[in-house]
């Protein structure tokens, strides 16, 4: 190989890694965007689960006859 082929063999290890590393991190933050969303999602789910939880058994003690 000639000199300007090993420069460009090494120019082009050093893009394609610098390449890898910037694609990873773009991964790396739509993951995390991802996670965030889904964590927001089944924060709203338990707070609904809870609601309607409380919601029933509100209604249950309002039924006549019900005992407390």
């Amino acid at each position: 190989m000639t000199p300007s082929e090993i420069t460009m063999l090494a120019l082009g290890l050093g893009l394609g890694a610098q390449g890898t590393t910037v694609l990873h991190a773009y991964w790396a933050s739509k993951d995390a965007q991802r996670s965030a969303a889904a964590a927001r999602a089944a924060r709203r789910r338990a707070a609904g689960d809870r609601y309607f939880t409380s919601l029933r058994l509100y209604q249950l003690q309002q039924r006549p006859g019900a005992r407390r």
